[in-house]
């Protein structure tokens, strides 16, 4: 190697010392260690002694850096800065793989990685630490995100979180495990109450009505609590008994509390086969149609027929729909079991009118689940099932929910009113038991209500209650509604409804759900009765 001037070889250490750092600041694992390299290399080129570990130098300005190192040191300010960034940005990578960006708090993955460190700190020496892990899930939020839009259910999701938060103690964690499931790691509870007053609390603070989008909503949970027996427990285990225990009390009434239990497994199981018992009758076609006469109060005259599902089990005979519609609403199985049933009962009803013929045919009534009306296809459903069939428009009636009145969202309104511009009647199935109100009633097409039997029941309980039914049928006149009482089991609810006004009745009172043979029947006595009035068996609103 040649000689070399003095200038020549500060330079070239320089040069040196800067190659070097730029490696240990690629190296440097956080933004503390990227401090440390840049003071290091920041004295060496000042010619400074090194600063003690962590320690800064007690620059004052530039007129302490000698001539020659003014560029260097400008190519190191540029390297730490770099590297600050990256320090910076792998910061916030970890944090987003960590929290949900909704909300803030702790998302799925770092929530069982928590929880995963909290069971492997358990103390053998303290077999009464009980770690307890909650699972809340919002009940009825898709209504609300449907109903009111996805920027409404963000917002209240966010109100949620910010709740449980407030309900934190000192070493719980919260997080949000995806859609409007969340969940709360007690660190320790005395025993299994203690875990359940501390999920009962939390239901407590979300039944409090929120206001998002400036409209009044309840986010009410249904919580799941499952006790940590061990520090050899699997998280992933314990949120999927939770999750059990949050269904199982769904299934009792919704916003309660309970804890898992290993009948609770057992139970999940065996949903699981009846849903994929559910599937393969769907795909067979396994269902029947039962229909349950609407008649007229005044002379017990056929008006109508409801058309009720039944599941024709291969092992178990006709199972009921209270059996099976939840899970088939669940799992979305309801959409093709509802378009068979109208089909299938569309055909009927034409064929009855075909064989049977009255002055007056009594219409047909098909429910129309919430899963259902939300079908883009469902005009083209309902329009196909009448071509096919050839049953008149006129003739049909269908009957949605309270739920379905509460989502006022336009999208629904303009399938509703599709709905009737197709011809085909609109009825509130269960009024007075859900969330409709004179608001609604006011603009929804309907032109009938479905007098909940809770409001029949009441006729014969006192004055109180019969005043209440009495001015129901007093508003459902004012609007131009039709009514039909449903649930009459008993001669005097049926002369009491029919002094009230109420033009028609079902139930148990004057026939159970008919097979097609008990249908045929029935019609042969209709026919022979005397000549029906030519007054339609349903009037339309105007």
């Amino acid at each position: 190697m040649g000689l070399q001037f003095p200038a020549a070889r500060r330079r070239a250490a320089r040069e040196r010392l800067l190659a070097t750092t730029g490696l240990a600041l690629l190296a440097a694992p956080d933004a503390d260690a990227v401090r440390r390299v840049a003071a290091a290399a920041t004295a060496e080129l000042l010619g400074l002694p090194a600063p003690a570990d962590g320690g800064e130098l007690g620059l004052t300005g530039d007129e302490l850096v000698p001539p020659g190192a003014r560029d260097a040191l400008g190519i190191l300010r540029s390297q730490v800065a770099l590297a600050l960034d990256r320090a910076d940005l792998a910061v916030e990578l970890v944090r987003r793989a960590s929290v949900d960006p909704l909300t803030g708090l702790l998302n799925r993955a770092a929530f069982a990685r928590r929880v995963r460190d909290t069971l492997t700190s358990l103390s053998p020496d303290l077999p009464d630490q009980t770690p307890a892990l909650l699972l809340l899930d919002l009940d009825d939020f898709k209504t609300i995100n449907d109903s009111l839009g996805h920027a409404t259910g963000d917002e209240l999701l966010r109100v949620v979180a910010e709740r449980l938060q407030g309900c934190l103690e000192p070493g719980d964690l919260a997080a949000r495990l995806g859609g409007d499931e969340f969940a709360v790691l007690v660190p320790e509870v005395a025993d299994e109450a203690g875990a359940v007053a501390r999920g009962e609390r939390l239901a407590a603070v979300l039944r409090t009505p929120v206001t998002v989008s400036g409209r009044e909503v309840l986010a009410r949970a249904s919580v799941g609590v499952r006790l940590a027996r061990g520090g050899d427990e699997d998280p992933e285990r314990l949120l999927r008994d939770a999750d059990m225990a949050m269904y199982a009390a769904k299934t009792a009434g919704r916003a309660g509390v309970r804890v898992f239990d290993t009948a609770m497994h057992t139970r999940a199981v065996q949903r699981l086969d009846f849903e994929a018992a559910l599937r393969r009758a769907v795909i067979r076609q396994q269902f029947t149609v039962r229909y349950q006469p609407v008649v007229e109060l005044a002379d017990g005259r056929l008006a109508g027929l409801e058309a009720l599902v039944r599941w024709d089990h291969p092992e178990r005979g006709l199972v009921m729909p209270g059996e099976f519609v939840g899970l088939a609403e669940d799992t979305g199985l309801i959409v093709p079991i509802g378009r068979w049933v109208l089909h299938a009962a569309c055909q009927a009803a034409r064929d009855w009118q075909r064989r049977f013929p009255l002055p007056r045919p009594p219409f047909l009534s098909v429910n129309l689940s919430v899963r259902q009306l939300q079908q883009p296809d469902l005009l083209e459903d309902v329009a196909g099932a009448l071509d096919a069939s050839g049953l008149d428009p006129g003739d049909l009636m269908l009957e949605i929910t309270e739920s379905v009145v509460a989502a006022d969202q336009q999208t629904m309104l303009e399938r509703l009113a599709g709905l009737r511009a197709l011809g085909v009647h609109l009825a509130i199935d269960d009024f007075g038991t859900g969330y409709s109100s004179l608001a609604y009633l006011r603009h929804l097409p309907v032109d009938t209500l479905k007098l909940a039997k809770p409001f029949v029941d009441g006729l014969l309980r006192g004055a109180e209650e019969a005043a209440l039914t009495n001015a129901i049928l007093r508003i459902a006149d004012l609007l131009e509604l039709e009514v039909i009482a449903e649930g009459i089991e008993q001669p005097a609810q049926a002369a009491e409804l029919q002094g009230l006004g109420c033009r028609f009745g079902q139930g148990f009172h004057f026939a159970r759900p008919l097979d097609q043979f008990a249908v045929e029947a029935l019609l042969v006595a209709e026919q022979g009765r005397a000549p029906a009035p030519t007054t339609p068996a349903v009037r339309s609103r105007t």
